[in-house]
């Protein structure tokens, strides 16, 4: 049975309740006869849905109580029907077997990390039911006065081994499921049936962020604080107490709705972290016996170091005692077949060189678990996937290319920042993988404590700790238990 429905089951039974308080104090009026007849069919519609799901009963315990209680539906009301009801709560919550249902939006396979942990453990968890639906995603540019869409819509759920619906072929509507999870706060990148607005109409919506916000301003941060999806969910995921203090003094409803669990997304990083990954085949041969760097690239060449790689990529291809995995950012090629068309074409040079190279992969799994294992060291623009980067306790560097400002003054530091050394040149990427192959890490002895202290819930358990504080939650709000 849906929880929802058992919920509507134990809640007639309060309804029930009052009336025959009501009906005890007031025994000749005409609201008390009109609630004793009300009373028969509510009855009787709680015994006709019970019998509709015998298929979910332990035992019978609930259908004898109700025929009990339609017994002493009469005039004069025993004392014994509340007693009665009170049995039959008891036995609704004890007696049924309910699952409570939870549709997860799943866009881009990159950001599918953030809802993982939670799917998982709800699909290993026989109180859920969980289901996903793959969705797209938009992303306009407006180039020399003209709009321009690229729609993004993949099937990468299948080798991940998760079935899922198109989103054409599930109704919130119609499903009504008692949660929904999203990991996207921008409504202009997807489309209306799942903005939180509208998904907010029809269930709980959970949010997991796809980001880790490890600096903010000092003034409310529209990504953490005042979009629409802060607004309309029921639960935000906090990684942080830091992070929960901060929104709490400055969101308009006190961020009643942040919960601290910790953030799932950054479970499956503590999973390889203590566990290991699966080395991909077709990279054996390219990092085997090498030291490998992950150089993680941002999306557009003035905002990145992608115009660094026509330089980086001869440099491995000569030094083959390194190995690199690039991994650019899932929107490379979007962004530079609609925004910077005169770099289509080094783009692609840059792909097919790597392709030739013995000691250099692209990384183009949705997830960065392999990319994390496989690598002794990072080196990003700045990124969230920095930040996930801090789990494995590895040599890192953060790239500030063509200048730009990592934090401006008037910033927080959700994470202290003293974790990874910082790059502005390609030289200092090259000294940072020369000093790191010969065994040198700068800011090693801080990772672990600046770990503890600032992600003390990075544990790889925030998706079981969510899971069990919306279960409680819901019953709470309810069933009043």
């Amino acid at each position: 049975m849906r929880f929802s429905r058992l919920a509507q089951l134990y809640q007639t039974c309060d309804m029930l309740n009052e009336a025959a308080t009501y009906i005890q104090e007031h025994p000749l009026d005409n609201l008390c006869r009109e609630l004793m007849e009300n009373g028969t069919i509510m009855l009787q519609s709680l015994l006709e849905i019970i019998e509709q799901h015998q298929v979910d009963l332990k035992n019978l315990r609930p259908i004898k109580l109700i025929n009990e209680i339609q017994q002493l539906w009469n005039t004069p009301l025993s004392p014994m029907v509340q007693n009665h009801l009170t049995k039959l709560q008891l036995a609704i919550r004890e007696d049924i077997n309910y699952q409570i249902r939870a549709v997860f939006f799943a866009e881009l396979g990159g950001k599918w990390d953030s809802l993982a942990s939670v799917y998982w453990c709800m699909k290993n968890d026989p109180r859920f039911d969980p289901v996903v639906v793959l969705t797209p995603i938009f992303r306009t540019f407006e180039v020399n006065g003209e709009t321009k869409s690229e729609v993004i819509y993949e099937d990468y759920l299948t080798d991940l081994g998760i079935p899922f619906y198109n989103y054409t072929e599930y109704s919130l509507e119609k499903d009504l499921p008692e949660l929904a999870f999203t990991s996207q706060p921008y409504e202009g990148a997807t489309l209306p049936a799942f903005w939180a607005e509208y998904i907010a109409k029809y269930t709980r919506l959970v949010y997991l962020p796809y980001f880790i916000s490890d600096i903010l301003p000092n003034e409310p941060a529209e990504s953490s604080c005042s979009m629409n999806i802060h607004m309309y969910a029921w639960k935000i995921c906090a990684f942080s107490e830091k992070f929960f203090n901060y929104v709490r003094k400055r969101m308009i409803n006190n961020a009643e709705n942040y919960v601290l669990t910790g953030l799932p997304k950054l479970d499956p990083i503590v999973h390889v972290y203590n566990y290991g990954w699966e080395v991909p085949k077709e990279w054996e041969d390219k990092l085997n016996r090498r030291k490998v760097f992950l150089w993680n690239t941002w999306y557009g060449y003035p905002l990145s170091s992608l115009p660094w790689m026509e330089n980086i990529i001869p440099w491995f291809m000569q030094h083959e005692e390194y190995a690199l995995i690039w991994r650019p950012h899932p929107m490379t090629d979007v962004v530079t077949n609609v925004l910077d068309t005169a770099h289509i074409g080094v783009l692609k040079m840059l792909y097919q060189l790597t392709e030739k190279a013995n000691n250099i992969v692209i990384d183009r799994n949705p997830l960065c678990n392999a990319a994390f294992f496989c690598s002794d060291a990072m080196i990003s623009d700045p990124s969230s996937l920095a930040t996930q980067y801090l789990l494995m306790d590895k040599p890192t560097m953060i790239l500030l290319p063509c200048g730009n400002r990592y934090a401006a003054p008037d910033t927080q530091y959700m994470i202290d920042s003293r974790w990874h050394e910082i790059g502005k040149t390609k030289q200092d990427a090259i000294s940072f993988i020369e000093r790191t192959g010969q065994g040198e890490d700068k800011c090693g002895a801080l990772r672990k404590e600046i770990r503890m202290t600032d992600l003390p819930l990075a544990d790889g358990k925030a998706g079981e700790r969510l899971c069990e504080l919306l279960w409680n939650d819901l019953h709470k709000e309810l069933l009043n238990v």
